[in-house]
Protein backbone atom coordinates (compact mmCIF):
# COMPACT_ATOMS: atom_id res chain seq x y z
CA UNK A 1 0.00 0.00 0.00
CA UNK A 2 1.19 3.62 -0.71
CA UNK A 3 0.33 6.75 1.18
CA UNK A 4 1.35 10.21 -0.39
CA UNK A 5 0.67 13.09 2.51
CA UNK A 6 2.17 16.25 3.48
CA UNK A 7 3.44 16.75 6.61
CA UNK A 8 3.30 20.67 8.49
CA UNK A 9 5.41 21.69 10.86
CA UNK A 10 5.81 25.08 12.71
CA UNK A 11 9.70 26.16 12.87
CA UNK A 12 10.15 27.69 16.22
CA UNK A 13 10.12 30.39 17.29
CA UNK A 14 7.26 31.48 14.85
CA UNK A 15 9.54 31.53 12.19
CA UNK A 16 7.14 29.80 9.54
CA UNK A 17 6.32 26.25 8.61
CA UNK A 18 8.15 23.83 7.00
CA UNK A 19 6.88 20.90 4.89
CA UNK A 20 7.09 17.94 3.56
CA UNK A 21 5.46 15.76 0.49
CA UNK A 22 6.28 12.25 1.38
CA UNK A 23 5.41 8.66 -0.09
CA UNK A 24 4.67 6.00 2.25
CA UNK A 25 4.98 2.30 1.39
CA UNK A 26 3.98 -0.83 4.12
CA UNK A 27 4.29 -4.23 2.75
CA UNK A 28 3.42 -6.58 6.00
CA UNK A 29 4.46 -4.17 9.38
CA UNK A 30 7.32 -3.03 7.43
CA UNK A 31 6.82 0.91 6.45
CA UNK A 32 9.57 2.74 4.33
CA UNK A 33 9.24 6.79 3.08
CA UNK A 34 10.52 8.57 0.36
CA UNK A 35 10.82 13.02 1.00
CA UNK A 36 9.73 13.97 -2.51
CA UNK A 37 9.30 17.48 -2.08
CA UNK A 38 9.83 20.03 0.81
CA UNK A 39 9.52 23.45 1.02
CA UNK A 40 9.71 26.15 4.29
CA UNK A 41 7.33 29.38 4.44
CA UNK A 42 8.30 32.40 6.26
CA UNK A 43 5.61 33.95 8.49
CA UNK A 44 4.92 37.89 7.74
CA UNK A 45 5.70 39.82 11.01
CA UNK A 46 1.86 40.40 11.79
CA UNK A 47 1.66 36.18 11.40
CA UNK A 48 4.45 36.08 14.23
CA UNK A 49 3.43 38.22 16.20
CA UNK A 50 -0.21 37.12 16.32
CA UNK A 51 1.38 33.83 17.45
CA UNK A 52 3.67 35.10 20.12
CA UNK A 53 0.42 36.84 21.80
CA UNK A 54 -2.19 34.12 21.28
CA UNK A 55 -1.71 32.87 24.68
CA UNK A 56 -3.15 36.29 25.82
CA UNK A 57 -6.30 36.41 23.74
CA UNK A 58 -9.33 36.37 25.17
CA UNK A 59 -11.15 32.86 24.59
CA UNK A 60 -13.53 34.46 21.17
CA UNK A 61 -10.16 36.10 20.08
CA UNK A 62 -8.28 32.70 20.38
CA UNK A 63 -10.92 30.67 18.52
CA UNK A 64 -11.08 33.31 15.73
CA UNK A 65 -7.00 32.93 15.44
CA UNK A 66 -7.33 29.07 15.44
CA UNK A 67 -9.77 29.28 12.58
CA UNK A 68 -7.46 31.74 10.44
CA UNK A 69 -4.00 30.10 11.42
CA UNK A 70 -6.07 26.82 9.84
CA UNK A 71 -7.00 28.54 6.74
CA UNK A 72 -3.34 30.07 6.90
CA UNK A 73 -1.63 26.28 6.56
CA UNK A 74 -4.22 25.40 4.13
CA UNK A 75 -3.12 28.59 1.79
CA UNK A 76 1.29 27.62 2.25
CA UNK A 77 -0.60 23.94 1.35
CA UNK A 78 -2.06 25.39 -1.75
CA UNK A 79 1.13 27.47 -2.49
CA UNK A 80 3.48 23.90 -2.19
CA UNK A 81 0.81 21.74 -3.98
CA UNK A 82 1.43 24.33 -7.12
CA UNK A 83 4.85 25.18 -7.11
CA UNK A 84 5.90 21.15 -7.31
CA UNK A 85 3.02 20.34 -9.17
CA UNK A 86 1.40 18.05 -6.98
CA UNK A 87 -2.30 18.57 -8.30
CA UNK A 88 -4.00 14.97 -7.41
CA UNK A 89 -1.42 13.14 -6.26
CA UNK A 90 -2.22 14.25 -2.42
CA UNK A 91 -4.33 11.79 -0.23
CA UNK A 92 -3.46 13.28 3.56
CA UNK A 93 -2.27 16.40 5.27
CA UNK A 94 -0.93 15.80 8.26
CA UNK A 95 -1.04 18.60 11.10
CA UNK A 96 -0.18 18.90 14.45
CA UNK A 97 -0.43 22.52 14.63
CA UNK A 98 1.52 25.24 16.58
CA UNK A 99 1.61 24.97 19.97
CA UNK A 100 1.27 27.99 22.24
CA UNK A 101 0.16 27.45 25.14
CA UNK A 102 2.47 25.71 26.78
CA UNK A 103 2.05 26.04 30.91
CA UNK A 104 5.04 25.51 33.74
CA UNK A 105 4.97 22.05 33.28
CA UNK A 106 5.61 22.28 29.33
CA UNK A 107 2.56 19.90 28.78
CA UNK A 108 0.54 21.31 25.63
CA UNK A 109 -2.74 21.71 26.25
CA UNK A 110 -3.70 23.31 22.90
CA UNK A 111 -1.75 23.69 19.51
CA UNK A 112 -3.78 26.33 16.79
CA UNK A 113 -4.28 25.57 13.07
CA UNK A 114 -8.03 24.16 13.11
CA UNK A 115 -7.95 21.02 10.62
CA UNK A 116 -11.44 21.40 9.46
CA UNK A 117 -9.91 25.03 7.83
CA UNK A 118 -7.40 23.57 6.42
CA UNK A 119 -9.36 20.64 5.01
CA UNK A 120 -12.05 23.60 3.14
CA UNK A 121 -9.32 25.47 2.21
CA UNK A 122 -7.66 22.49 -0.09
CA UNK A 123 -9.68 19.64 -0.28
CA UNK A 124 -7.93 17.71 0.92
CA UNK A 125 -8.56 15.06 3.88
CA UNK A 126 -6.60 16.13 7.43
CA UNK A 127 -5.75 14.78 10.37
CA UNK A 128 -5.17 17.56 13.29
CA UNK A 129 -5.70 17.57 17.08
CA UNK A 130 -3.05 15.10 17.57
CA UNK A 131 -2.48 14.96 21.62
CA UNK A 132 -6.21 14.96 22.88
CA UNK A 133 -6.51 11.32 23.22
CA UNK A 134 -3.27 10.80 24.82
CA UNK A 135 -3.99 13.89 27.03
CA UNK A 136 -7.11 12.61 27.91
CA UNK A 137 -5.24 9.12 28.95
CA UNK A 138 -3.36 10.99 31.11
CA UNK A 139 0.18 11.07 28.87
CA UNK A 140 2.06 14.54 28.48
CA UNK A 141 4.26 14.93 25.40
CA UNK A 142 4.18 12.91 21.62
CA UNK A 143 7.82 11.70 20.85
CA UNK A 144 8.99 11.00 17.32
CA UNK A 145 11.20 7.89 19.00
CA UNK A 146 8.45 5.22 18.62
CA UNK A 147 8.26 7.14 14.77
CA UNK A 148 11.91 6.30 14.15
CA UNK A 149 11.87 2.68 15.19
CA UNK A 150 8.74 2.06 12.77
CA UNK A 151 9.52 3.67 9.55
CA UNK A 152 14.03 4.08 9.86
CA UNK A 153 13.70 7.51 9.94
CA UNK A 154 16.95 8.73 8.86
CA UNK A 155 16.17 12.41 7.59
CA UNK A 156 17.04 14.53 10.13
CA UNK A 157 16.62 17.36 8.27
CA UNK A 158 12.61 16.73 8.02
CA UNK A 159 12.57 14.04 10.92
CA UNK A 160 9.54 16.25 12.22
CA UNK A 161 7.39 17.50 9.37
CA UNK A 162 7.65 13.32 8.31
CA UNK A 163 6.87 11.92 11.47
CA UNK A 164 4.12 14.62 11.29
CA UNK A 165 2.64 12.76 7.60
CA UNK A 166 3.53 9.65 9.36
CA UNK A 167 1.38 10.17 12.27
CA UNK A 168 -1.61 11.06 9.74
CA UNK A 169 -0.99 7.95 7.90
CA UNK A 170 -1.28 5.50 11.22
CA UNK A 171 -4.51 7.78 11.93
CA UNK A 172 -6.17 7.13 8.71
CA UNK A 173 -5.45 3.58 8.93
CA UNK A 174 -6.82 3.36 12.45
CA UNK A 175 -3.69 1.94 13.73
CA UNK A 176 -2.26 3.37 17.46
CA UNK A 177 -0.03 6.16 16.76
CA UNK A 178 0.62 7.30 20.18
CA UNK A 179 2.33 4.98 22.94
CA UNK A 180 1.90 4.83 26.78
CA UNK A 181 5.59 3.71 26.86
CA UNK A 182 6.54 7.11 25.16
CA UNK A 183 4.15 9.26 27.04
CA UNK A 184 3.01 7.96 30.09
CA UNK A 185 -0.66 7.64 29.16
CA UNK A 186 -2.73 4.71 30.72
CA UNK A 187 -2.20 3.02 27.32
CA UNK A 188 -1.50 3.18 23.61
CA UNK A 189 -4.29 5.15 21.33
CA UNK A 190 -5.40 6.42 18.29
CA UNK A 191 -4.16 10.13 18.10
CA UNK A 192 -5.63 12.97 15.87
CA UNK A 193 -8.85 14.15 14.78
CA UNK A 194 -10.00 13.28 10.58
CA UNK A 195 -11.26 16.57 8.95
CA UNK A 196 -12.63 15.45 5.33
CA UNK A 197 -11.90 17.90 2.64
CA UNK A 198 -12.88 16.39 -0.69
CA UNK A 199 -16.28 14.38 -1.25
CA UNK A 200 -16.45 9.88 -1.19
Amino acid sequence: MVYRVIGIVNKAPFAGVELVFAEFTVNGQTWNYEVKASAFYEYRHEWKTSLENAAALTAFEYVQLHSSYGALLGGFVKQFIEEQQLDYKIQLIGSPGCNVLLPKNKKTVHALGDGAAIAATTGINVVSDYLQMDFALGGNSLSISSFEKMIALTDELFANAVSAAFFAVLRWREENNLFASETGASRDSIGGAVWIGQDW
